[in-house]
């Protein structure tokens, strides 16, 4: 058996491509030595006939249990010979592979659990951003969108208001300016701006430490103004404890207010409500903005249609049950209607606006994008639900086969994206492009603008997310983009292909899908999210 390293670091990346575990930088490697290496490609199809062979054995023997017949009961004894031979070939091939990388691949420490071998996904975040009406914050402390997980640390809303829900059960609302910052899931510290407080009973004993003193909510509705000349506490339901320095605790019940600047004061204000925003008042205020929000991307969603360089752009604005999706570009002339396989209907990101839910491996939209592209951009909005872990990529948008020129947009297992361009049909190489990552725990769920673009002027593919710019990668050389026949969502081997092949189904929801025939700037893109 060869043991030279090379040949030992190659079945290492073959089965680490296999079972899913390969990162980016291998994968890398991986592609860099199937493109320059004939013997790799040679070692590498090897691979794939033994894995092929133990999968075809097992799926047979699944057959015969069902059907009572198994290798010893087999119709003919040659029959049951050739499945034996098969079978000890293949489990040759693997014993030898998983030997490899039994061998080659780290270690856990010695003691440690199968569970904590593995990498384990983990959140530090506290809270959630649940709601907010015409929201600008400070981007220098973090801006974070609807529905976000939010970390410890500060956050400055310079307007509009904000509604935060802590992940023990409070409710805080933010009017701007406020600053505030995130401590634990039952705690934060509030600098200065007007905030209002709902804790339910579980999550009594929620506490807002403040320059003028910390409040202790013992379950209850509050009020806390920091903007005015002199600093305000309101209880509007329950009861607060108020700590200062040098003075005795406080308790505040329902219907009193007491000022912060006087530490130890015995006065006694009334609350007042109607200086406050309450969540029940957000409800009216989030509808209208939302419906705000619908309008403007009309009017500008008009607008683009209009870009001679737009060849296909789904709205997703068809009548809902429709199995199809018309191009509303205004060239749609030029392509059929694309075809939905599968996939529901479902709301997008605002009220009235459609969208299509991908859940199984059956859930696609086929599109027919014939020519040739020297320079394209892809742009989409996605909400991804969920990674595979058994799952190596997860399809946007994918040519069908492996033909040269086909073009493969993905998220691919520990979410980054890749842009795959076919370079080579047999044996098959692809020139792969891979972003840092963009989706972790925290973005699953929330609606985000992703876009590539394949730039042959400027000799490099650049990837973006909400509009900005993420990564630049400059090309490994120039293939002729050629999409073709190609699918949203998932990906066929090939039109007539039966039997099993890759999962590349993505899970998640679609809101809008673009192409366009030449490279959009910077700038261009970062206007497709407004």
């Amino acid at each position: 058996m060869k043991t030279d390293p090379n040949f030992l670091e190659m079945h290492r990346l073959f089965a680490a491509k296999a079972d899913g575990t390969i990162t980016p930088e291998e994968h890398e490697r991986l592609s860099t030595l199937l493109k320059e290496s004939a013997e790799a490609r040679r070692e590498w199809f090897a691979f794939q006939d033994a894995e092929s062979a133990m999968l075809s054995w097992a799926q047979r023997e699944a057959v015969r249990r069902e059907e009572g017949v198994g290798l010893e009961k087999a119709d003919h004894p040659s029959e049951a010979r050739g499945a034996i031979w098969k079978y000890a070939g293949a489990l040759a091939a693997g014993i030898v592979i998983g030997l490899l990388a039994w061998t080659f691949w780290p270690k856990p420490h010695v003691g440690a659990s199968t569970f904590a071998a593995r990498d384990e996904a983990t959140t530090s975040s506290v809270a959630v951003l649940s709601r907010g009406v015409n929201m600008v914050w400070d981007a220098t402390a973090g801006a974070p969108a609807v529905n976000s997980p939010l970390p410890p640390g500060t956050f400055r809303l310079q307007s509009g208001v904000a509604e935060i829900e802590f992940f023990q059960g409070a409710r805080l609302c933010l009017e701007g300016p406020a600053e505030i910052r995130l401590i634990s899931a039952g705690e934060a510290f509030c600098s200065y701006g007007r905030f209002s407080a709902h804790v339910p009973p579980t999550a009594r004993g929620f506490r807002i430490n403040t320059p003028k003193g910390d409040i202790v909510d013992l379950g209850t509705d509050f009020g806390l103004d920091l903007n005015a000349k002199s600093p305000e506490l309101h209880v509007f339901k329950g009861e607060v404890e108020l700590h200062q320095p040098q003075t005795p605790t406080r308790k505040l019940t329902t219907g009193t207010a007491a000022g912060l600047d006087q530490p130890g004061s015995n006065r006694v204000l009334t609350a007042n409500t109607a200086a406050f925003a309450f969540s029940h008042d957000l409800d009216a205020q989030v509808s209208a903005s939302r419906q705000e929000a619908f309008e403007h991307w009309e009017e500008a969603d008009a607008r683009r249609n209009n870009d001679a360089s737009l060849r296909l752009h789904l709205d997703f604005q068809d009548q809902k049950g429709s199995r199809s999706l018309r191009n509303s570009a205004a060239r749609a002339d030029e392509l059929a209607a694309s075809t939905i396989v599968g996939c529901n209907w479902t709301e997008g990101r605002w009220p009235g606006k459609g969208a299509l839910q991908f859940r199984s491996v059956s859930d696609r939209v086929r599109l027919n994008l014939p020519g040739e592209y020297p320079e394209f951009t892809l742009a989409a909005w996605v909400q991804l639900h969920s990674l595979n872990a058994r799952q190596s990529q997860s399809s946007i948008c994918m040519t069908q086969g492996l033909e040269v020129g086909g073009v493969h947009w993905q998220v691919i297992y520990n979410g980054a994206m890749c842009l795959g361009i076919v370079a080579e049909a047999h044996p098959h190489v692809t020139d792969d492009y891979i972003s840092p990552v963009v989706f972790t725990p925290e973005r699953f769920g929330q609606w985000v603008h992703l876009a590539v673009t394949f730039d042959s002027a400027a000799k490099e593919v650049r990837f973006y997310v909400n509009g900005q710019r993420l990564s630049r990668h400059p090309l490994k050389r120039f293939v002729m983009p050629k999409p073709a026949v190609a699918e949203l969502g998932n990906w066929l081997p090939a039109s007539d292909y039966s039997g099993p092949h890759a999962v590349r189904n993505f899970v998640g929801a679609m809101d809008e899908f673009s192409l366009f025939a030449r490279a959009l700037s910077d700038d261009e893109i970062r206007q497709l999210t407004q």
